[in-house]
């Protein structure tokens, strides 16, 4: 099987020759590290893929380009806004770091102008991602509501919305669904097979809003993502860190075909997930990544993907990945025995 191949008989809860392989490996410093590159030299595109198949990883995440021509609008000599009124500050690996929102009334609302999803140049590098590896399962990703409406304001603004100014909290979540669902199709059109909505829901404790509010102001137009995008006859796979069992059901009952990370260091329960929901969806990760990656034995390290794999891979549907990313506190040599570990493992029928 090629790595495209491996992926869809996962999400059809198939048992593929073997298990596939992901994890979010975006940031610079962490390419570096991986690739063995100087601290201050730049990353390339080829650069980037070079270290997701140093991995051997069977699904790639790709971010949607601004438009050709588009400059963030700066602010300060180290601190630009982007095209969503997000205000971020470049550190000095040249790396950015949000800092806050700059929507925080409803005239700033009024005023703002959101982003073109039709602007040209926003599937350049998903095309020619494509174009050359075609063997991978290549997802681009959009925003999913509720992530990107607090990020645009501040969580305190969009927080105190909820309950103080809903019609400023639907008008913010419609324009961002809206835009989100055609840079989506705009995907699709263009050749994506699998698509990621991002939207990260909730934190170690639970979710970050209550029921009543997530079902109120986020599930409807999550739902709409989600139609819009299978209408379409693409798999839809859910990025959505923290511990999210509360409201778990209703992202199921959406219809999306697969959920990441599976966050362990959150409570989420590997064991509990593929028990209830392993007929539903397909399940991504699991690995602790914020302190087994990094300081954990390499006994240690082994004992949980063999857990994994355990737990998750019997019948198909899962792929295994880290509960988060490959970080930049994950050292490389950690990152490199994670996936080659696992390849010990991961064949079907599976010994363990």
């Amino acid at each position: 099987m090629i790595s495209k191949e491996r992926v869809i008989a996962a999400l059809y809860h198939e048992e593929p020759d073997m298990v596939p392989f992901f994890d979010f490996l975006y940031n610079e410093i962490s390419i570096r590290k991986v690739l063995g590159k100087p601290s201050n030299s730049s990353i390339t595109l080829e650069d980037y893929m070079r270290a997701q198949k140093s991995l051997s990883f069977d699904l790639v995440y790709v971010g949607l380009d601004a438009p050709l021509n588009y400059k963030p609008r700066r602010t300060e000599q180290s601190s630009y806004v982007d095209e969503w009124g997000m205000k971020y500050k470049i550190d000095k690996d040249g790396m950015s770091w949000y800092v806050d929102g700059t929507i925080k009334t409803i005239e700033d609302l009024e005023n703002f102008q959101p982003p073109d999803p039709h602007a040209p140049g926003r599937t350049r590098t998903l095309k020619g991602l494509l174009k050359k590896y075609g063997e991978l399962a290549v997802a681009p990703a959009v925003s999913g509501p509720f992530n990107l409406a607090w990020l645009m304001t501040g969580f305190d603004v969009f927080a105190k919305a909820l309950y103080r100014k809903p019609q400023f909290a639907h008008k913010l979540l419609d324009i961002i669904t809206d835009v989100n669902i055609e840079l989506g199709k705009i995907a699709i059109d263009d050749g994506a097979e699998f698509i990621w909505i991002a939207d990260d829901m909730g934190d170690v404790h639970g979710p970050f809003i209550t029921l009543r509010q997530f079902r109120e102001f986020i599930l409807p137009r999550f739902k709409r993502q989600v139609d819009a995008f299978k209408k379409r006859g693409v798999w839809v796979l859910l990025h959505c860190d923290g511990n999210v069992m509360p409201i778990m059901d209703d992202l199921v009952s959406t219809g999306i075909d697969a959920f990441h990370p599976c966050e362990r260091k959150a409570g989420m329960s590997l064991a509990y997930m593929k028990e209830k929901y392993g007929d539903k969806i397909t399940l991504i990760g699991n690995v602790e990544a914020s302190k087994l990656l990094p300081f954990g034995s390499y006994e240690e390290i082994d004992a949980q993907i063999v857990e994994c794999f355990e737990t998750a891979a019997p019948g198909g549907g899962y792929i295994f990945a880290s509960d988060h990313s490959i970080h930049p506190g994950v050292p490389p040599e950690k990152a490199r025995f994670l996936f080659e570990r696992a390849k010990k493992y991961r064949k079907y029928p599976m010994i363990l």
